[in-house]
């Protein structure tokens, strides 16, 4: 049987726990998740301490695993075992736990995390056979702002548009980096409910905040070099080129919102305003725009739209596209 999380919270709804389980998957707060929904339903708080191990693969021998997960719980109905990272666990581990595949212990909630396994493999056959197997994967970009409203909605906050494009493109699609991130604005904000892009700026990683600036900057300043280089360390960092090209976007459309309100007689923080922006900003943006007409902006607006088709469509490595665009924008 396979499940996500969700679904995973919906079995435990109306039904006792499995006494096996396969969680797979590359996204750590989603296996936490998994982890601690089925620490909950599986063992009472007063007794965790005598009925919840918890192993490493790197760590564990699979001998004391199994051993644990024999044993009766004590003082309460199930006990929980969880046996983190088993990707690489050797044939003879496997071996091992197979004794637990074939024959379950009803009293044991017996939990396998992974990444990820080779499901040609008699190792993963046998486990995904004997377990409700959970797949806890990264998600896709375009779910992100989703999540980042579900994350802020745990915390009791609420960010806005604006706000969560920005936590998006700094902080990418890492559940717990974001989780993280919206624990450190939900201090930061104090009495208030809503998260705005100010506070994203003043709370988000310092040095993220950098490297996302340090790009857009230099092609705002229509510098080459030091754009290609920043790219080139955004990229290196993890962050989605997705992303990289949705933050230059954004970028460029407050650029040519300043445009509009200097036009319109505008300054200080109306024109911070209206263009969407702290304040304590404007006077960067207001350097840039003296390399930039209208029409540089709308040509450059024509690119990015080329580059975001061809990230979504090309089989070129996106990278190359990234690096097209910058050396067509600093020309």
């Amino acid at each position: 049987m396979l499940l996500d999380l969700r679904k995973l919270q919906q079995r435990l709804e109306k039904q006792a726990p499995a006494p096996i389980y396969l969680l797979l998957g590359d996204e750590a707060f989603l296996v936490h998740e998994a982890v601690q929904l089925l620490k909950h339903c599986s063992v009472d708080a007063s007794t965790m301490d005598f009925n919840c191990d918890i192993f490493d693969a790197g760590e564990t021998p699979a001998s004391q695993v199994k051993d644990a997960a024999e044993m009766l719980p004590m003082m309460s109905a199930r006990r929980l075992v969880v046996f983190r990272g088993v990707d690489n666990l050797k044939d003879k581990d496997w071996e091992i736990l197979y004794q637990l595949f074939d024959n379950p212990v009803d009293s044991t909630t017996f939990v396998l995390t992974a990444e990820s396994l080779d499901k040609r493999k008699k190792s993963y056959k046998k486990v995904a056979d004997a377990a409700v197997v959970v797949e806890l994967k990264r998600p896709y970009e375009n779910q992100i702002v989703d999540w980042i409203d579900y994350l802020a909605y745990r915390a009791g906050l609420k960010v806005n548009r604006e706000a969560a494009q920005l936590l998006k493109q700094f902080v990418g699609t890492n559940l717990t980096e974001l989780n993280n991130e919206i624990a450190k604005l939900r201090d930061y904000i104090g009495q208030r409910k809503e998260v705005e892009p100010a506070d994203v700026l003043q709370v988000v990683s310092q040095t993220r905040v950098d490297r996302i600036f340090d790009l857009t900057d230099a092609i705002g300043r229509r510098d080459k070099v030091h754009a290609l280089h920043s790219l080139a360390n955004l990229l290196e960092h993890g962050q989605s080129e997705v992303g990289v090209l949705a933050m230059i976007s954004r970028h460029f459309r407050i650029l040519s919102q300043l445009k509009d309100g200097q036009r319109g007689g505008l300054s200080g923080q109306r024109l911070a305003t209206q263009a969407g922006i702290p304040q304590f900003l404007l006077n960067q943006y207001l350097e840039q725009i003296r390399h930039w007409d209208e029409s540089k902006i709308q040509r450059t607006f024509n690119v990015l739209q080329d580059t975001d088709r061809a990230l979504k469509s090309s089989s070129v490595p996106s990278h190359v596209w990234l690096e097209n665009f910058v050396l067509k924008t600093c020309s």
